[in-house]
């Protein structure tokens, strides 16, 4: 009599509306302005000289706790150089604004995770020799470049831009390729080879990793520089890359177990420790 009482338990259990809950357990962002790993080969075989450079500002977040991070640095500038005279690379601009947010509280439903990076009046300048024009300069009016990943199990959904205004790319001197305004396309190759051999540019250059169910992380680089033994007149050749405007955000969730399931499961739970019992009270025949 007790058997069927629970099937008939289960059976109505089953019955009830099975409506999943999920909840966004973490999330992390970050946005950094720029980073340079360089390697000037002199001409004679001298020594090889690194020009090297880490500039901020840069701000960080890690949830279950919800987070804003924003910080802005006017007037930034920074190189690093083979001599007093001669400069591997040269960064500035009059600002930098860099935010790092997510909404990931520990709460059920929709969230999201942001890196965000805002810069204007950009100027890059790759081989600066005195009396000559730059071996390569890339300036732009602003830059702005964001990662966001937002939503909830099952629906993750990562999102990468990035927008320029009077974007320009000058090759000793004389400015290459076309002037560029507005939304761009991710990973846009500029097509920098075909007027400075061995360099690479890529704008709004996007990673993406997980499967979008439990997990996805983006990070996008507004600007990834590649050099690949690239000449700089009476110096050498210069090999490395520089990252700007570096946005990263990703998401961790994670599927809450239904009532109706775990219901389900307790009664037949009960049912074998029912039925265990009734064979060890029972004669043997």
């Amino acid at each position: 009599m007790r058997q069927k009482l629970i099937f008939v338990v289960v059976g109505m259990l089953m019955t009830l509306p099975n409506v999943a809950h999920s909840a966004v357990i973490g999330g992390t962002s970050s946005s950094s302005f720029l980073t340079a790993d360089l390697e000037v080969s002199l001409l004679g075989g001298g020594a090889a000289v690194d020009g090297d450079l880490t500039v901020g500002p840069s701000v960080a977040g890690t949830a279950p706790t919800a987070y804003s991070f924003d910080q802005e640095v006017l007037n930034v500038s920074a190189s690093a150089g083979i001599n007093p005279l001669i400069t591997a690379i040269g960064v500035g601009s009059s600002s930098v604004d860099v935010l790092a947010s997510s909404t990931v509280d520990g709460g059920l439903g929709s969230r999201n995770a942001t890196g965000n990076q805002q810069i204007v009046d950009f100027d890059l300048s790759i081989g600066e020799l005195p009396a000559l024009a730059d071996v390569l300069s890339i300036t732009a009016d602003a830059i702005t470049v964001s990662s966001v990943v937002d939503g909830d199990f099952g629906a993750l959904s990562p999102v990468g831009t990035m927008n320029v205004t009077n974007f320009r790319v000058f090759v000793n001197g004389a400015q290459v390729g076309a002037l560029l305004n507005g939304d761009i396309a991710a990973d846009f190759d500029f097509g920098l080879s075909t007027f400075l051999g061995g360099a690479t540019l890529t704008l709004n250059e996007q990673d993406i990793v997980g499967d979008g169910i439990s997990s996805s992380s983006l990070e996008t680089n507004a600007i990834n520089l590649q050099l690949n033994n690239v000449g700089v007149p009476a110096v050498g050749a210069i090999d490395g890359n520089v990252l700007v405007g570096m946005t990263g955000a990703s998401l961790q969730a994670s599927a809450v177990p239904e009532p109706s399931s775990l219901a389900i499961l307790s009664a037949a739970s009960l049912g074998g420790v029912f039925w265990r019992r009734r064979r060890v009270v029972s004669p043997a025949c």
